[in-house]
């Protein structure tokens, strides 16, 4: 029986399975987490560290904005936080 499978599908098969090789979920005790809840969970925490020390120095008077401040900050926290821990 001839083989009905096209060499150029199986390689784009491949390279679509390729980023499945490792599961994005931490185990804590016997539950599992997904890994960017734990860096959101982390960024929220750093971002209310880093509204108390920016309102002690003043910063945060001319800063601007707080509503595009505080979710950008969160943003950043978060993927620095996925990038150390969890790529």
């Amino acid at each position: 029986m001839k083989n009905i499978t096209h060499p150029s599908a199986l390689v784009i098969i491949c390279l679509a399975t390729a980023g499945c090789a490792r599961n994005p979920n931490v185990d804590i005790a016997g539950s599992y987490f997904p890994g960017w809840m734990l860096a959101l969970a982390g960024a929220v925490a750093a971002t209310g560290a880093a509204h108390q020390l920016l309102r002690r120095k003043g910063v945060m008077r001319a800063a601007g904005h707080p509503a595009l401040i505080y979710p950008s900050m969160v943003l950043l926290f978060t993927c620095f936080f996925w990038l150390c821990f969890f790529a």
